[in-house]
């Protein structure tokens, strides 16, 4: 049987309300060369029931379950049962776009990367957010251009054989477990690359509810051990995995913009009305 070109790699824990997104995203992929692989972290709502819906639309679909949650221990098991030539682990609360799998394979084929991400885009409309990620995108950029080892948590594609050969993610990492991926890949002269199209949606949901300075904050803080030591940190006081923490979303505020023309509109009604 020929293996799939790609296996895509879902830890989920708890995302019954974003994880069909996901998987309809995948559902849609006008390129069907590849597989899933799900693997749950003992979700308690219906993250695995609503999984294994999509076999019917995703033959290839897999689901697993892992021992405890633990981001690097379930894309690990992932990775163990993958049969692709690549790795792609996707975070449960991304939307891939419908030529997602069409530009992988053209930049594979174009560039022979053996680590690369790709462009984002908000998950809102609004105007911060998208400047939130547009830094975010120069960020990994300026990582190509200068060399820099990185990983992008919500988005890696590795090949399966470069990312064995370094064993893999540390699962003694409770956070900045991609950024070690990435230096230990650095170490062998893998580097990554990227794709400059805008491929998949990318949940804002942790920054939404934690707040921008908050989460800039910490990483701020977890790029000095790495600055200093080359060694990042390897958890994070108050981070914490699951779809559960985003149940009750905080309601988008509007732009302070908007929020000034409505307040002049009511004006204007009370002055001239």
């Amino acid at each position: 049987m020929k293996h799939p070109f790609v296996s895509v790699v879902i830890p989920t824990l708890n995302e019954e309300k974003f994880l069909p997104k996901l998987l309809a995203s995948l559902a849609a992929q006008q390129t069907k060369d590849f597989e899933v692989i799900i693997v749950d972290g003992l979700s308690k709502d219906r993250t695995v029931e609503l999984a294994k819906r999509y076999a019917a639309k995703i033959p290839s679909l897999r689901v697993l379950v892992s021992e405890k949650p633990s981001l690097p221990l379930q894309r690990n098991m992932g990775a163990s049962a993958a049969k692709g030539v690549w790795l792609a682990f996707v975070d449960a609360d991304s939307e891939l776009l419908p030529y997602f799998m069409d530009r992988v394979r053209v930049f594979i084929r174009d560039t022979k990367p053996k680590l690369f991400s790709a462009w984002a885009r908000s998950d809102s409309p609004l105007v911060h957010d998208a400047i939130f990620t547009l830094l975010t995108n120069i960020y990994w950029e300026a990582s190509v251009l200068f060399k820099r080892p990185g990983a992008p948590g919500p988005l890696t594609i590795v090949r399966s054989d470069v990312f064995r050969a370094v064993g893999g993610y540390d699962e003694s990492h409770g956070f900045n477990e991609d950024i070690d991926l990435g230096l230990r890949l650095a170490e062998r002269g893998v580097i990554l690359s990227m794709v400059r199209e805008t491929l998949y949606v990318w949940s804002m949901r942790r920054i939404r509810r934690e707040g921008k300075v908050k989460v800039m904050n910490q990483y701020i803080l977890s790029l000095l051990p790495i600055l200093l030591f080359k060694r990042p940190f390897k958890h994070m006081p108050g981070y914490i995995m699951g779809g559960h923490m985003y149940n009750k979303q905080k309601k988008i505020q509007p732009t302070v913009l908007k929020t000034y023309e409505r307040k002049l509109r009511a004006l204007m009604r009370e002055l001239f009305d």
